[in-house]
């Protein structure tokens, strides 16, 4: 018994009715403030393989970051940066095949506690090895300690008590923090894009939030129907600077909050692309039939006029 089309266009009405008024709030700004934000956000950071440009702010996102990981030749850039500027941070793991961290970096770590995990697997990169070795139960605790200054939880009683004092969920997960580069290698930089719309297809990545952070940009992947970005521009924290790129399909989306704003505007590779526009509101909301990339510049001396316009 086929089922009525009039019965199939209602569901599909209702589907597109729901996508469209649940909005998916993003934070982008959130681990650049010298502070947890209110409510909390806890967030894990990924190292890659590639050079540390700014150690202030690279540094500044660590100091509140509940979570560090190296992605295998990451822990060289490290290692390298706690030498040239007398800074000593410890992650707490390195992921990857190993192919690329000097075996002296791997032992100088290993001995001061970071965990080692080894994964030969060719056909994954060291990110997704990295991503899926944080959707592991082992780093649950790690969603809390932003909270508890790094005391391991005890008990399912402790866990709650933690719980109601931060305002997290018990089952809430760590947004992630990429710090990578679009400069360089062509292939690297589409391999980065590529991962963020890779999170949501692999089942074995369970995380929040994903944002890569390049040395001048913040990029992270909107979900279909409503997003609402927070983007407060000012010192220390964003710029005006904003793209959304429809890489993988043309999209059709509205905008608020930008200095030219659109409504129902079809956007695709080869077409028509929204580049260099600009931030003139403390939230930008993006509606959207397909996911596509969002970019904001950090805060650059180029921008001081900005916040007084």
């Amino acid at each position: 018994m086929s089922v009525p089309s009039i019965v199939i266009e209602q569901v599909e009405t209702e589907a597109k009715h729901e996508r469209e008024t649940k909005i998916k709030l993003w934070r982008p700004a959130a681990f650049l403030q010298d502070s947890p934000t209110d409510p909390p956000t806890p967030y894990a950071v990924i190292i890659l393989n590639q050079p540390i440009e700014n150690h202030h702010l690279f540094m500044q996102i660590c100091k509140n970051a509940s979570l560090i990981i190296a992605a295998d030749g990451g822990l060289n850039r490290l290692r390298h940066l706690s030498l040239q500027h007398d800074i000593n941070l410890i992650p707490h793991a390195v992921c990857g095949d190993m192919d690329s961290v000097q075996p002296e970096v791997l032992q100088h770590y290993s001995q001061l506690g970071t965990k080692i995990y080894k994964d030969p697997d060719q056909y994954c990169t060291d990110l997704t090895k990295c991503l899926r070795h944080l959707s592991s139960p082992e780093w649950k605790q790690y969603t809390f300690r932003h909270w508890d200054r790094y005391q391991t939880l005890a008990s399912p009683d402790a866990e709650d008590a933690i719980s109601r004092q931060s305002g997290v969920s018990l089952d809430a997960t760590l947004d992630v923090l990429v710090l990578g580069s679009l400069g360089g290698r062509a292939d690297q930089a589409f391999s980065l894009l590529h991962h963020l719309y890779a999170v949501d297809e692999d089942p074995q990545i369970q995380c929040g939030d994903v944002y890569l952070l390049t040395p001048e940009s913040v990029v992270f992947l909107l979900r279909k129907g409503r997003n609402r970005i927070q983007t407060p521009v000012a010192p220390s924290l964003l710029g005006e600077n904003v793209g959304i790129i429809p890489v993988a399909k043309a999209a059709v989306i509205s905008t608020r909050g930008l200095e030219w704003d659109v409504r129902e505007w079809e956007t695709e590779f080869g077409k028509q692309l929204s580049t260099s526009n600009h931030v003139r509101s403390g939230e930008v909301e993006v509606t959207t039939s397909e996911r596509v990339l969002f970019t904001v510049d950090l805060w650059s001396r180029d921008e001081r006029d900005v916040v007084a316009r």
